[in-house]
């Protein structure tokens, strides 16, 4: 996690993190991790931000479990975000990264 001041004076939070099928974290600081359901994913950030941040988020593990994996944001606040990972056809457990942004 990182917070710099922007050419206009306003603090930027970045939050960063790679996420193990299971839920746990593996890399990164600023937030906690937890899996409710089938890959469904829940990480809230330790400082929420202003409004909701921009949000990436992108598949990770070995290439012969992940080559057809996807990861969908489905809700986004201030102080978390939601997101599934799946297969073409079923929510599937998998490991992801993301990076966060925004004003705080």
């Amino acid at each position: 996690m990182a917070i710099i001041k922007d050419s206009f004076g306003k603090e930027i939070q970045y939050v960063y993190g790679g996420i193990k099928p299971d839920g746990s974290k593996w890399c990164g600081e600023g937030f906690h991790s937890s899996k409710s359901w089938g890959g469904t994913y829940t990480i809230a950030f330790n400082k929420r931000f202003l409004r909701e941040p921009a949000l990436m988020c992108t598949i990770y593990g070995d290439e012969q479990q992940t080559f057809n994996m996807s990861i969908s944001v489905v809700e986004v606040f201030p102080f978390h975000f939601v997101c599934i990972t799946s297969s073409p056809d079923i929510p599937r457990d998998c490991g992801f990264t993301f990076i966060a942004s925004g004003e705080v």
